[in-house]
């Protein structure tokens, strides 16, 4: 339209095909009142998908300003497991089931952007909402499976918003002062857990960075050295068997340099991470279920080379 200003739109049709083969246990199974039986994981099945999506959108900057805003459909298809699961996940220890009748995904979002920018300062507001008329997650059972507690691919109506924002500031010509956060609402509008929040879901999170910038003496790269500080939220809105977690707050540095070494452009990055030995409980993990906190002190060394 104009330098300012910049409109987009667009239309895609999507097919798609998914063909899940028929799996059985390779052992014997105990089976009450029965032999043993070569235990049907996934039973054969074929599905074929279409949907039609879009999108408008537009930017207009203004000096130092920037908004921008985008409205559209989009589309997903489910994967094997979500129509043929039938056993254990081990890399999480639960039992998940497939439902062979998903519908694909489909979700109308509408986000939009505002930020401004100088050379001294930083802002920035990205908020966002989304409906689902079928939104596919793993819900939680009451049941157990094998020994673990069943989890079931499902769909449901659910409705999202949230946003993300920050902002940065050189208090003096090398210290930078950061602030950022995010949040998200959701909510189920359908099925079994009508009302209630989707699984697994994040709470609220903010964090506060302080960084000072050393200045470069052989042309290679400046040197930095930073401390922050992660505050996340108490999750209450929880689906059973989740169970309410408290916030907490971390404490991480980090340091970086990079120099040159035989013609070749190296760097180094030192980070330590829940430096305070925090004990605390990530409320999307599984490990929340199963009491296990998060990682106490961490420390890494990463090193690169530019060939």
């Amino acid at each position: 339209m104009s330098d300012a200003l910049t409109l987009n739109a667009g239309i895609r049709v999507d097919r798609a095909n998914l063909h899940v083969h028929r799996y059985r246990d390779w052992f014997l199974t105990p089976v009450a009142d029965a032999d043993s039986v070569y235990k049907e994981r996934s039973p054969e099945g074929r599905w074929t998908f279409c949907s039609l999506t879009w999108s408008v959108g537009g930017r207009y900057v203004s000096g130092a300003w920037t908004w921008k805003a985008n409205v559209g459909k989009s589309f997903r298809v489910p994967q094997p497991q979500e129509v043929g699961a039938d056993g254990v996940n081990y890399h999480v220890f639960r039992y998940e089931k497939g439902m062979p009748d998903l519908q694909p995904e489909e979700s109308y979002q509408l986000d939009a952007g505002m930020a401004w920018r100088t050379e001294q300062a930083h802002l920035h507001l990205e908020p966002f909402l989304n409906y689902f008329p079928n939104y596919i997650y793993l819900l939680p059972t009451a049941g157990y499976t094998e020994g673990l507690q069943t989890y079931v691919h499902t769909q449901s109506r659910v409705f999202r918003w949230g946003f993300e924002a920050g902002a940065s500031y050189w208090v003096l010509p090398r210290l930078e002062v950061g602030v950022q956060g995010e949040y998200l609402y959701a909510v189920q509008l359908s099925g079994a857990g009508k009302g209630t929040a989707l699984p697994f879901s994040p709470p609220w999170r903010a964090g506060l960075e302080l960084k000072y910038v050393f200045p470069s003496a052989d042309g290679t790269g400046d040197g930095f050295v930073g401390c922050s500080y992660t505050l996340v939220g108490r999750r209450n809105r929880i689906v059973p068997p989740e169970l309410p977690t408290a916030g907490y707050g971390l404490v991480n540095v980090s340091a970086g340099k990079a120099f040159a070494w035989k013609g070749h452009r190296m760097s180094v990055h030192v980070q330590g991470l829940n430096l305070l030995g925090k004990r605390y409980y990530d409320a999307t993990s599984y490990y929340r279920l199963i009491d296990v906190p998060g990682p106490g002190r961490q420390f890494s060394v990463l090193l690169g080379m530019e060939l």
